[in-house]
Formats: structure tokens, C-alpha cells, sequence
């Protein structure tokens, strides 16, 4: 059922979306995007580089981000704007966790909008996507 603007209250949570990363997502990410760099795709490059081993790219967090906030508003094309800071990076073996709290709603020129504090975090914590924020319109 889609959310309607009146149920929406500051405060609400938006159903969360979790995913525990592999290395497959992440040579699978660089496929679609055309993103190779080997800090995503060789473990032994990125240990060499001080990484610790391989990372995902900061852009498939921020893509599973904008999921989760449109499958609980039910259209991508409701989403008006979405921005975050790419704070950590999240590794295979991580499960991330992405989330989203109404911090506003308000009416503009006519359109109803619901903006969401977002943001995501490993199992461990670890702040992988901070300050964000996303505007949706109910």
C-alpha cells in the first residue's frame, strides 16, 4: 500500500534494508558500471594500497540506499532528491544496513514533501553512508 502523505509523521522510521556483501556483488557492480578499479576487484591490491583487501564501490551503497527509500514509497519516481556522504567503505563479509527517519514534512507550491535523515552501517557500526538526507514527494 502506497504511504500517503497525512499518515506520515516526523519521527517515523522507514522499513530498514540489510545485505551482507561478497566479492560477486562487487565484480559484478564494476560490470555494470564500468568502475575496474582493482581496489574493488583485487583483493591483493587492496591490501597492498593499505585497504585491508577489496571495497565496494561507494555508489552501489548509495544505490542501495535509494532502494530502500523507494520500496517503501512504492515510485522511484516519487524520490526528488537524494544525497550522502560516503563516510566509510563497506567490505565483502559486511552487512550493511540501510535506514531512513522522517525529519520534516512540508508543503511547497503545491507538492507535498517528506524529507528522511538516510543513512547506512555495517553490522559492526561502522558509519558507511552519513549525512544524508532524501526528499520524496507524497
Amino acid at each position: 500500500m502506497a504511504v500517503a502523505f497525512d499518515d506520515v509523521k516526523v519521527g517515523d522510521e522507514i522499513p530498514s534494508f540489510s545485505i551482507q556483501l561478497d566479492q560477486m556483488m562487487l565484480w559484478m557492480y564494476s560490470g555494470a558500471s564500468g568502475d575496474f578499479n582493482p581496489i574493488h576487484n583485487d583483493k591483493e591490491f587492496g591490501e597492498k594500497v593499505g585497504l585491508g583487501g577489496t571495497i565496494a564501490h561507494g555508489l552501489s551503497s548509495m544505490g542501495r540506499m535509494q532502494k530502500t527509500v523507494v520500496d517503501w514509497i512504492e515510485d522511484p519516481g516519487k524520490l526528488k532528491k537524494l544525497k550522502v556522504r560516503f563516510a566509510a567503505p563497506a567490505r565483502p563479509g559486511d552487512t550493511v544496513t540501510f535506514k531512513g527517519k522522517v525529519i520534516d514534512k512540508k508543503e511547497e507550491d503545491g507538492k507535498k514533501l517528506v524529507v528522511l535523515e538516510v543513512g547506512a552501517e555495517t553490522q559492526d557500526g561502522v558509519q558507511v553512508l552519513t549525512k544524508g538526507e532524501a526528499v520524496v514527494q507524497l
